[in-house]
């Protein structure tokens, strides 16, 4: 058994390595962190509950993981770069073994991301992980979702479904490679770089690609021609309305449309979104409900 403040001592030099680059000025320890920026701060806050968010009997390792990048995601989704995390959790027990895990799985995305952990908090009760991220944008320009215009072109980066296909085979005990698309998502931070200065709008797709491309068109006050034809799926159509793909979705002019971009659709100035297909298709927008 490890008491609250031996168990929060194993966290407490993640990402410190990082503090100088990402502008750390009172690390951990005090009763706030402090960091400076002379750019804008952008943060999200993302809760991830056992049994809603990740399975019951997931490696801790990965729950970690898993939850600390989906919040990067929203980071992503903005064309920032991400400077640090805090953490709040919440476990029924203090077994140490499932906090070395933990704690493996938190030092694998800050390494991977070059992130700081700045604070957090360690109560009892159910397993459930929160949070915070902040950031700061790669250029003068901060990607949000209400930007996108009539006329520009429609993308994501990569086929839609793989981490639902991940999570069935991990529920089967199949071995696969999408398991990984599922228990250890890569948020986008590169690709929103990429389009920083060329996209005006962008959403990350958390909560399926129809669901949260209806949610960017409808802050845009814009409609759209989704080509569902041209979307490349894992398993079948219904990977339109499936979650937890942490893609990137966004919209640009035309010529700016890079070959590695993957063109879905069109903006319009009409509100109503048409899904087209000329293989028959037929699909509703629902996606991830969270009640």
């Amino acid at each position: 058994m490890n008491s609250e403040f031996e168990l929060i001592d194993l966290f407490k030099n993640i990402g410190s390595e990082y503090y100088k680059d990402n502008g750390i000025i009172i690390s951990p320890g005090d009763d706030c962190a402090v960091f400076k920026s002379n750019k804008p701060i952008v943060t999200s806050i993302d809760a991830s509950v056992e049994g809603v968010h990740f399975p019951k009997n997931a490696n801790p390792s990965d729950i970690a993981y898993r939850s600390i990048a989906v919040a990067l995601s929203d980071i992503a989704a903005m064309a920032c770069r991400p400077l640090a995390f805090s953490l709040s959790v919440t476990v029924p027990h203090n077994e140490h073994d499932w906090f070395e895990s933990f704690l493996e799985g938190t030092k694998k995305i800050s390494d991977e991301y070059r992130i700081s952990l700045i604070g957090g908090d360690l109560t009892s009760g159910p397993l459930n992980i929160n949070v915070v991220v902040y950031g700061s944008p790669f250029s003068e320009k901060i990607l949000t979702r209400s930007g996108a215009k009539p006329g520009d072109i429609i993308c994501i980066s990569a086929q839609v479904g793989k981490a639902s296909k991940g999570l069935k085979d991990w529920k089967n005990n199949i071995d696969s490679s999408f398991i990984d698309s599922y228990l250890r998502p890569k948020a986008k931070i590169e690709l929103g770089k990429e389009i920083s200065l060329i996209a005006n709008a962008c959403i990350d797709t958390s909560d399926g690609l129809l669901a949260d491309l209806k949610k960017m068109l409808n802050a845009s006050r814009c409609g759209a021609d989704v080509y569902i034809d041209d979307i490349p799926i894992t398993s079948d159509i219904n990977d339109l309305n499936a979650g937890d793909d942490y893609d990137l979705c966004f919209t640009l002019p035309e010529e700016m449309v890079c070959d590695n971009f993957i063109k879905i659709g069109i903006v319009k100035e009409d509100k109503k979104i048409n899904l087209c297909s000329n293989k028959g298709y037929d699909i509703d927008i629902k996606g991830y409900e969270h009640y």
